[in-house]
């Protein structure tokens, strides 16, 4: 436990924040990150030492990771790291279509020339990625290129929906490596998406985000079962 916490925050003298800000912080990101791996007990007397507090701010952070669904907390058990059931997985995808769907519909008109040019050059990037085989590196650029659309929607609700439900599904992003033609495919549909934004045709691009993110599920769903199936076996 101790080395995971190696790469939590330290203070910020120049950003006022509270203990349980910064604890919370930096466990989301080691969740995030794949740091702390589905399953995984948090310790929060380990955590409050390593980060130098007493152990309230940590466990008012673990309550806030648990509210948002990257933590499940039991009695006379501990805090441990969430794993997504395959079913809750194929649930949360399939929400996900339909609230990016309507994010890129409400997007659309309000990209300006300088977020179009951020995509444009991200779209770049993903290219030159798949050209050098760096699919993880691919999986890392998929969700800033995406949610650049989503922040310059006015309804924050979606917004903050959006960001919870990719936040569930932490190691989406690995997908790629797991299946690289998904990221060549992926890439051929972010032009497209792209495209759409650019002319300015916000249901062309609701319908070819809806499109792209079902399509992700499917892969997704396949390769995450896969993983777990081969889990089981090793255990067994």
């Amino acid at each position: 436990m101790d080395s995971k916490l190696a790469s939590l925050p330290v203070d910020d003298l120049t950003k006022w924040v509270t203990k349980a800000d910064r604890a919370y912080d930096g466990l989301r990101k080691a969740i995030l990150t794949g740091e702390l791996e589905p399953k995984e007990q948090i310790n929060p007397r380990a955590v409050a030492a390593e980060l130098g507090m007493s152990v309230i701010p940590v466990r008012e952070a673990l309550r806030r990771l648990e509210q948002e669904g990257l933590v499940v907390i039991r009695p006379h058990v501990g805090a441990a790291v969430r794993e997504l059931p395959i079913a809750e997985l194929r649930e949360n995808l399939l929400i996900r279509s339909e609230l990016e769907a309507l994010a890129a519909r409400l997007a659309t008109p309000r990209l300006t020339p300088a977020i179009l040019t951020k995509l444009g050059d991200l779209v770049l990037e993903m290219g030159k990625c798949i050209s050098a085989k760096r699919y993880e590196q691919f999986g890392a650029l998929n969700r800033p290129f995406h949610m650049t659309v989503y922040e310059v929607i006015e309804e924050r609700g979606l917004l903050r929906l959006i960001e919870q439900q990719w936040d569930q599904v932490p190691r989406a992003a690995s997908v790629f490596a797991l299946v690289p033609e998904h990221a060549v495919i992926a890439q051929q549909e972010h032009l497209r998406i792209l495209d759409a934004f650019r002319r300015g045709d916000a249901d062309e691009a609701a319908d070819l985000t809806r499109e792209h993110k079902l399509r992700a599920r499917t892969v997704q769903m396949t390769a995450f079962e896969h993983f777990a199936s081969e889990k089981a076996k090793a255990t067994a």
